[in-house]
């Protein structure tokens, strides 16, 4: 098991990113259902997308977002947790990889490991910045 966290303040609101959010996850269960009738985002929602099964663990519109992905080679668990702050919005992004098992690599080997997953995390949250952005125009 691996665990990233990224803390980042952004110029929106925790209602403007899960305008983005709730879009992009509207879209993908209508997309991995087959159809466009409308979607309750709520904890509990299943859907399974290009073989991968995803579950909404827990979903708080404008405070929190959890969901995991899994398959037969991975298992991960995101969370989004959002608390408005003065200028915007303050958005703490974990991933726990849950199939990752350090005692089976090099202490160089989880340290390097640990490196690229806290640069993804760090580019996951800005891309959902950059989206949200984009949704507000």
């Amino acid at each position: 098991m691996k665990m990233i966290t990224v803390k980042k303040q952004f110029q929106f609101s925790a209602n403007d990113f899960f305008d983005y959010l709730d879009k992009q996850l509207t879209l993908a269960i209508q997309q991995a259902r087959k159809n466009d009738l409308p979607v309750k985002l709520a904890s509990g929602t299943t859907y399974n997308q290009d073989g991968i099964d995803t579950k909404i663990t827990k979903y708080n519109r404008g405070k929190e977002y959890e969901a995991n992905f899994k398959n037969d080679k991975f298992n991960i668990m995101i969370n989004y947790q959002t608390e408005d702050v003065p200028n915007g919005v303050e958005i703490t992004f974990s991933e726990d990889i849950k199939s990752y098992d350090p005692t089976a690599h090099s202490k160089f080997n989880n340290w390097l490991y640990n490196v690229q997953l806290k640069h993804g995390a760090k580019k996951e949250l800005s891309r959902m910045a950059n989206g949200v952005h984009q949704n507000m125009q």
